[in-house]
């Protein structure tokens, strides 16, 4: 049916062509080329993992007795050593002094403590892939026993339309 189609088109009146009107015919397709271009498309993968973390806690202690704790034994041991001393109160009020910073100075590290936790850890990675996308097509169609070439964003089947027009030369 579509010979017949093509060949009452083919004996259109040459006057309603030339007119400037025109005719849609179906030419059989007799190739089809796709058009392809490369594309680098960047594909995340986060990859995750547990991991041991320490963690120091650091309390503030409030307690004073370290610090008298300290400037009682340091005063003792000072007194002890200066007792036949004329300096024997300059010398425990010294020792009592420096007991009392050992003593608070401690007392703060006891306060700390420290323990292991596991944490989850998560990093993204990107794997560069090309992949070939079809952005048109070259199509080869026959018209009167000639091939011609034309370009289509889509996919043009078994047949593609044609506008027949004719005009006439000066």
């Amino acid at each position: 049916m579509r010979k017949h189609v093509f060949g009452l088109l083919l004996l259109a009146p040459a006057a309603a062509l030339a007119a400037g009107q025109y005719s849609v015919i179906e030419a059989p397709v007799v190739g089809v080329e796709p058009l392809v271009r490369t594309v680098t498309q960047r594909i995340p993968h986060e990859s995750c993992w547990d991991e041991r973390v320490r963690v120091v806690e650091r309390g503030r202690s409030h307690s004073a007795t370290p610090g008298i704790l300290g400037a009682v034994v340091g005063g003792a041991v000072a007194g002890a050593l200066g007792h036949n001393s004329r300096h024997q109160p300059v010398i425990a009020g010294a020792g009592a002094l420096l007991g009392a910073s050992v003593g608070h100075d401690v007392g703060h590290r006891r306060s700390e403590r420290s323990y292991y936790v596991t944490e989850q850890r998560c990093e993204v990675d990107y794997e560069l892939r090309d992949v070939e996308e079809v952005t048109g097509y070259r199509i080869s169609y026959r018209y009167g026993g000639t091939i011609y070439h034309t370009h289509s964003g889509r996919y043009p089947g078994d047949t593609i339309r044609v506008r027949i027009q004719l005009q006439p030369l000066d």
